[in-house]
């Protein structure tokens, strides 16, 4: 069977059961196990997930971006001519099976397979590797504070990238920051303050840009007004503990 014919009888769905010409390729180096992939009809028992096109695109990447990785996969650590893996494109479809560890799988910009867990909001409720960095020290953290992933008993606010911004500064400007966030004195590498940092972003094109930074500055301002409040009732009960009894 020729590669024409092969994708015609794939796309109508009339492909043999006994198949095994999953190497045939098209003028441009696209085996046709990739069709078979995306179309999700790959044969069980197949093995062949390194076939690749000639931007080392396999089979494996395919069958995870349309969702059709079989159970029993552990080839997580293939990679492109660019070094994404097959993991990066399962977690960027949040098809990673439960068990997964290799977070720490890169591609050529150091952007880990947690990364992109990260920004597509399928971390693990266990995870605890907010250090994992990029090449320019952008770590997991500052990926789930800026798209507004952090889990409730996240704590590691001063993480830093190379710029000395912390995750808080980043989940800050963006309104991603707990109720109870009372780190607003720690500073980046400029000695900005997280509540400064809030501040001049709010003041760039009246906060347009960051619209998250107005829903900051109202948590911080309602903060302060609990904290006098409570300070005055504090003050309030002190006095009357010291009035003279008539």
């Amino acid at each position: 069977m020729i590669y024409k014919e092969a994708v015609k009888a794939l796309k109508a769905g009339t492909l043999p059961d006994d198949f095994n010409q999953w190497e045939l390729e098209d003028k441009n180096g696209q085996p046709i196990a990739l069709w078979a992939a995306e179309y999700g009809h790959l044969p069980n028992g197949f093995n062949q997930w390194e076939l690749a096109d000639e931007d080392g695109w396999t089979v494996a990447h395919m069958a995870a971006e349309h969702g059709h990785m079989p159970d029993n996969f552990n080839q997580w650590e293939l990679a492109d001519n660019k070094g994404w893996t097959v993991a990066h494109m399962a977690a960027r479809n949040k098809c990673l099976p439960e068990n997964f560890t290799q977070w720490e799988l890169t591609n050529e910009n150091g952007r880990t397979v947690a990364h992109e867990a990260a920004e597509h909001g399928c971390l693990p409720d266990n995870f605890s590797q907010w250090e994992l960095a990029d090449n320019e020290g952008t770590t997991v953290a500052h990926m789930v504070a800026k798209y507004g992933h952090l889990p409730d008993n996240f704590n590691q606010w001063e993480l830093a990238d190379e710029k000395g911004l912390t995750v808080a500064h980043t989940a800050a400007v963006l309104g991603h920051l707990p109720d109870d966030f009372d780190q607003w004195e720690l500073a980046d590498k400029n000695r900005e303050t997280v509540i400064q940092a809030v501040h001049r972003h709010l003041e760039l094109d009246e906060g347009l840009k960051f619209p998250g930074a107005r829903a900051t500055i109202e948590l911080y301002q309602a903060q302060q007004i609990k904290k006098t409040m409570h300070l005055k009732k504090g003050s309030e009960d002190k006095e009357e503990l010291q009035a003279p009894l008539l």
